[in-house]
């Protein structure tokens, strides 16, 4: 198992190295050069191990062994942007006992976790009990498309995980929604704009006002510049996955602190409304006993004035990632927040919330191998993160955070211990073993 391991953080490294933010469609893949890149790296590795592999045209690929029923593990490669203010090399770096990476946690070393692990147990004769499918998507991170294909051109397994959440056992998703809001421009902004996706807290907002500001700000992440009549100003925050926006710092929160206090009005009240993780400024402040409170995230920001609609009808875009409790809808939101806040809303890409009974033996027996090997007597939990699990009729996801640990994903310097690499790997095997072998 030590070699495999070894194996294992070579070939992250070599995963990690390719860039896969998602990019113009080209030739390998409707996503990009690094998508199709990574999907042709994974086949070729699995192809190695013995297993049957097939690339569906850059949109996914198929890792299979063993015959039955089959059982899913599916996970992505595709990632989110990254930019190159780390502490190591965004694109795969061993640094002081770390390994960093975009995708080293979300999703590329879990998954190639779960492979090496299936790769080990078919060396030490093991048998697989059913047929264990590996689906490695291209797009999870920016609409889901590889799924969406997969499911038109072949069967999803009805049982699987996705080793893209939280251990213990995330039995419970909260409703993933990206609304789209437009509002009125406030009279003296002139432009705005911020952010790069709606499921990542804004870590830059930038917007021009039609009017001279003090230039004085005790707020050293906020620079200011005055040129003739007009003010330019920029927010920097820290960015974090929007499922969790309390761990980041949102650009846009303090772009409009900001205004609100130096011109007030009409900043002050889209401060009041958009400006609060909990969606209470919007008037959706809910939560209910299965899966808790709902979060709320401004992730997008743009508007500019155009000459010839200077100052009337112009309108503010943003794109708001919501996390809502299991036992409302979308709709019901989307409904929430036009009567709320007088804007027009529209639901730009969603995922219907998921459970599964605490009691279902997929969650007792993953849940009984990830105690086995940690030695704790853990419950599964609920997230707000969307995971593939939620392709499935009966699906689960299974880690990879360690309960209490630091999360990086979807940040600056993400990254994992090496020796908590290996107990993620030893987890995985274990679970797979006691689940899907003989």
């Amino acid at each position: 198992m030590q070699n495999n391991f070894e194996k294992l953080v070579e070939k992250t490294l070599e995963m990690l190295s390719i860039d896969s933010v998602q990019a113009p469609a080209c030739e390998s893949s409707p996503f990009g050069k690094g998508v199709g890149d990574c999907l042709s790296l994974v086949c070729k590795t699995a192809k190695q191990m013995g297993m049957s592999v097939h690339n569906e045209g850059g949109y996914y690929c198929t890792c299979d062994v063993g015959e039955g029923e089959t059982f899913g593990i599916l996970g992505h490669v595709d990632t989110v942007p990254y930019d190159n203010d780390w502490s190591a090399n965004p694109l795969g770096e061993i640094k002081d006992g770390y390994i960093y990476g975009r995708g080293v946690m979300d999703d590329k070393g879990p998954m190639l976790c779960c492979l090496y692990a299936v790769d080990a147990l078919l060396k030490e004769g093991y048998k697989p009990k059913n047929k264990i499918r590996f689906i490695f998507g291209g797009n999870e991170e920016s609409g889901w498309k590889c799924i969406e294909h997969y499911n038109e051109v072949d069967t999803m397994p009805e049982k699987g995980f996705s080793p893209d959440g939280d251990f213990p056992v995330i039995n419970c998703e909260k409703g993933l929604v990206g609304y789209d809001v437009t509002i009125d421009m406030p009279k003296k902004l002139l432009s705005v704009e911020g952010g790069t996706r709606g499921n990542i807290v804004m870590a830059k907002c930038s917007a021009v006002i039609d009017m001279i500001l003090d230039t004085d700000c005790d707020d050293d992440k906020i620079s200011i510049e005055v040129n003739g009549d007009k003010t330019y100003i920029t927010a920097y925050g820290t960015p974090a996955h929007a499922s969790t926006p309390e761990k980041g710092d949102n650009a846009f929160w303090r772009l409009m602190n900001f205004l609100a206090a130096k011109v007030g009005g009409e900043f002050k009240d889209i401060r009041d409304k958009f400006c609060h993780n909990d969606g209470s400024g919007a008037g959706i402040k809910l939560s209910d006993k299965k899966s808790g409170a709902l979060t709320f995230n401004v992730g997008v920001v743009s508007g500019e004035n155009l000459p010839s609609t200077r100052l009337y009808n112009r309108k503010m875009h943003l794109t708001i990632d919501i996390r809502h409790p299991v036992t409302y809808t979308k709709e019901q939101i989307q409904q929430m927040l036009c009567e709320n806040l007088g804007a027009q809303v529209s639901i730009r890409n969603y995922h219907d919330p998921l459970y599964i009974d605490k009691d279902n033996p997929l969650v007792k027996k993953l849940l009984a191998s990830y105690n086995a090997v940690t030695g704790e007597n853990a419950s599964p939990i609920t997230i707000g993160g969307g995971t593939y699990a939620r392709a499935l009729k009966c699906g689960v996801a299974f880690g990879p955070i360690f309960p209490g640990g630091e999360s990086t994903i979807h940040q600056k310097d993400e990254r994992v211990s090496l020796e908590d690499f290996k107990k993620l790997y030893n987890v995985y095997y274990t679970a797979i073993k006691d689940l899907l072998f003989e």
